[in-house]
Order: C-alpha cells, then structure tokens, then sequence
C-alpha cells in the first residue's frame, strides 16, 4: 500500500472527469433556475447525481454505437493485470495480477492547489491555462510537500516532472533547494495528466446532467473518454481525449523506460550491497492513480471490488508517497 510521507493534511478534491458522450451540450437549466432563481452549487451537482441511470443509458448507447474499439479496451487492461467490466465501465484487479516490477524506489508527488480543482472545479487534464496554474494555497502546498522530502534526508537519483506547470512548479520548489537535485532533473512528457479532451476546462456544472462524462467521477467508469479534442487556446494545436484505461497504458510505458534507465545503476547498487536508486516524480491524480493501480496500490471502492480513483478515492494534493520501496 501507499506509504504517506508525513500526515495527510490536503484535503481530497474530486477532480472532474472526461464526457464521452457524442454531444457537447451543455447543462439544461434545473427547475429552480427555470422558475428565475440561480440553483446552488449542490443543487446542480445533486441534479447530476440524480441523472445518473441517464448517463447509464448514453454509456452504453455510445458502446453499441461502435465509436470506441471495446476489445481493445479490454486487452489494454489485461496487459495490466486488470479486468474490464464494459457494461458498467470499472477496473479490477485480476486473480494473478502482480505489481510492476521496479528496480528503484517509488515516491510521487502530485501537484499543489490550483483554481482549476477549486470549486467549481474543471475538468483539469493535459492543459496549461492561467486558471491550472498553482494558486497561493497550491504554492504553500507546494513548499509544504518539500519540507517533507527535505525531513526524509532522500537524495534522489532522477526527479521527473511533468511538462505542466502546477506540477513543474510543485516540484521545483524541492528541486531548487539543492543545486545537485537541478542536475538530475528532468521533464517528461509522459508524465502529463490525462488528457480529457474537449471537456478540458469545461466546469462539471456547466456540463448536460444526462452526458456520460460524468460517470467518470460518479461511478468510476474508465472507459468514457470525450469525442472531440481539445484545442489549446494560445496556438490551435489540438490534443486527442484518453480513457483512463488508455492512460493507464502511458503510464506503464513510463515505468517500463524507468526501468530500462535506472537498470544499470540498480544492479551497481545491489552488487555494492547498496539502497536501490530513487526517482521522485511531481504529476497528477488521474496519472497518479494510473501508478498507483500498476504498483499494487490502487483503492478498492468501499463494498465493491472494482477500482476507485476520483471523488474521495482521489490523490490528495502535494503529499509525496511512497508508491515502491525495493527490498533490501
């Protein structure tokens, strides 16, 4: 399981989740709005709540539509170690599923506070707008989880940061303490965010109650994934929407060039009698939870066996953990 480095002082934030529905359609005014009172917050998100055998149906409406290649689906989580329940969307473990062998120790940081994840939250994937720059809670976080790393004595042998800024700057309040830490820094794209696609930025409220996305947070579903990409304001590049299942495989594909980088320096290490090498990584919930399920620390959801990672099962902000520890 996850080691938490310190006390769990951030507060879990549900961070919003991909709309694959066809239709970008955004949310219908509720009763209460109709009769010229502007519903509360709680009042939309209870109306999402409440529409969730809607969303259901758009689910598995979209599935029979052929949009979305399902046995592909499926393998991608079998090469995992996982099971795929289509019909309702949720990841499990498998019977023999066995955590990726690393050849280092594991610590991930997920980034501080942004306006972004502040309600009413975005849907904050793989995007860099001024809105998912760490705020000055974010920052203080930030300086927070360093001081954690910093009680540790851990010198690290590579910190990877993803290219976006509130993780960059999250870890970059630790790295920049130590000029020998600079030198082992490196950002990789890899370890960006999922992408959520044209729902990127997009506040949950403002999303039709009836769009499938938000079964992504509601019931765990890792299959939804938006129609459409999304369109990065400053230049038009455009960025394609992920599963999370489609993540997932990212981030496997990362530990696995971990791996692959670090296995030399492991093997120096173990013929010497020596600790493992170290990489420390600043990143994000969703890609955070994607580690998490690959290093056998994914969270059951209470009463059930599939997997949760959003909502009160997400990763809380800027607070390193242990995600593998090598044996000694």
């Amino acid at each position: 399981r996850m080691l938490a480095l310190g006390s769990l002082l951030a507060t879990s934030l549900v961070l919003p989740a991909p709309t694959p529905s066809p239709r970008l359609s955004r949310a219908q005014p509720s009763m209460s709005a109709a009769a010229g009172v502007e519903p509360s917050l709680d009042q939309l998100y209870a109306d999402i709540a409440a529409a969730q055998p809607a969303q259901q149906a758009a689910y598995e409406a979209w599935l029979d539509s052929g949009a979305v290649d399902t046995a592909d689906l499926v393998a991608q989580a079998a090469a995992q170690g996982c099971k795929l329940d289509l019909k309702g969307g949720q990841l499990s473990y498998a019977d023999d599923f066995t955590p990726v062998p690393l050849c280092f120790d594991f610590i991930y940081c997920r980034h501080g506070k942004t306006t972004g994840n502040t309600e009413p939250r975005v849907y904050q994937g793989y995007v860099d707008e001024p809105n998912n720059a760490l705020n000055e809670i974010g920052r203080g976080q930030a300086e927070e989880a360093a001081d954690k790393l910093d009680a540790l004595g851990v010198t690290p042998d590579l910190v990877v940061l993803s290219p976006l800024s509130r993780a960059t700057d999250t870890g970059m309040a630790w790295v920049r303490r130590d000029k020998e830490r600079e030198k082992v820094t490196e950002t990789w794209e890899e370890a960006a965010e999922m992408h959520f696609g044209s729902w990127d930025n997009v506040m949950v409220k403002d999303l039709d109650k009836e769009n499938m996305c938000h079964l992504f947070y509601l019931t765990q579903n890792v299959v939804v994934t938006a129609p459409k990409p999304y369109v990065r304001p400053s230049d038009g590049t455009e960025f394609e929407a992920e599963s999370f299942v489609t993540m997932l495989t990212r981030m496997r594909r990362m530990l696995d060039k971990l791996n692959d980088r670090l296995a030399p320096l492991a093997a120096e290490r173990k013929a010497a009698g020596k600790a493992a090498p170290l990489v420390v990584m600043y990143g994000h919930s969703m890609a955070g939870a994607g580690l998490s399920v690959l290093t056998g620390n994914g969270k059951v959801v209470d009463g059930k066996t599939y997997l949760g990672f959003d909502g009160k099962y997400i990763m809380p902000n800027a607070t390193p953990v242990y995600l593998h520890k090598c044996k000694q």
